[in-house]
């Protein structure tokens, strides 16, 4: 639920590299806390007071990245704007690592706070975050099959799309070489879709259990498990889809011509922009 938790919250940070402008992106960002509760609030039928809780905890949570991550997001990026073309591999590796890093940070920061929030859910209450978590795994179902494309296909697609937000528009020659290389994907979709919900009701149970004394530890434990599910066989697949993540992305960087270096750099800028005003319109308030 942490890792859950973390990964959307960075999706809602990205919203402010998708604005066209700086302005649009810190107006945006501004509001994020109102997007996370009314996420959270999605798990189940939850209390006035319970909501209220909610509401806090996000804006909090909001205050603490911006007074501790978001001039680290800024030194990522303004890192990227020097990037070697010529051997990116480990620019493209630290910020792989930096990425999961921050992760690893908002996990722990939200640790502490879900365990607590979740000492007053009540069993109709457990049963609605279940029954949450199983539409979210149909509606991912429902979804691939109708997309009607090949995994790696998706793949693809998040490749070109991914690149074009950063203001790379890839070349039909690059795209056959993404296309090329993602041959060596290994296939772990539904092996780690049968992690996670073996996980997850694992995790349910736990949570009906949170009148017991060593429930703070017991979760805590759990929740942090989450990051080593898995044979050392599957982690191992995993380590090798991201070695091959990198190195794909080595690759498009290593081909990029003057536009698309151009390109790039003026995302850069955008995000940096965004970034910039963001922080100083928290000094004046």
């Amino acid at each position: 639920m942490v890792k859950k938790i973390s990964k959307f919250c960075i999706s809602c940070l990205i919203v402010i590299t998708l604005s066209s402008c700086s302005l649009a992106g810190s107006w945006v960002y501004e509001r994020l806390d109102s997007y996370i509760a009314d996420y959270f609030k999605d798990f189940a039928n939850f209390t006035n007071t319970q909501n209220q809780e909610i509401e806090l905890l996000s804006e909090e949570f909001l205050n603490w990245f911006t007074e501790n991550e978001l001039e680290k997001v800024k030194l990522l990026l303004n890192s990227l704007k020097s990037i070697n073309l010529e051997n990116p591999e480990k620019d493209i590796g630290s910020a792989y690592r930096e990425g999961e890093n921050l992760f690893r940070r908002i996990n722990q920061y939200f640790e502490k706070p879900i365990i607590n929030f979740s000492r007053n859910l009540n069993e109709d209450q457990i049963d609605e975050i279940a029954q949450h978590f199983e539409k979210l795994r149909q509606d991912r179902e429902k979804e691939r099959a109708k997309e009607g494309k090949e995994y790696k296909e998706r793949l693809l697609d998040n490749y070109i799309s991914g690149f074009d937000r950063l203001g790379i528009k890839l070349r039909d020659k690059q795209i056959e070489e993404v296309k090329l290389k993602l041959g060596n994907h290994i296939e772990i979709r539904q092996e780690w879709s049968d992690l996670q919900q073996s996980w997850i009701r694992e995790f349910i149970q736990l949570l009906k259990k949170s009148d017991s004394p060593n429930y703070d530890i017991e979760m805590s434990v759990y929740l942090n498990s989450f990051e080593s599910l898995g044979s050392k066989s599957f982690r191992d697949k995993i380590d090798q889809n991201e070695a091959l993540a990198i190195k794909i992305i080595s690759d498009v960087f290593k081909s990029i011509d003057e536009r698309q270096i151009k390109g790039f750099n003026k995302s850069l800028n955008i995000y940096l922009r965004s970034i910039d005003r963001i922080l100083l319109n928290r000094k004046i308030n």
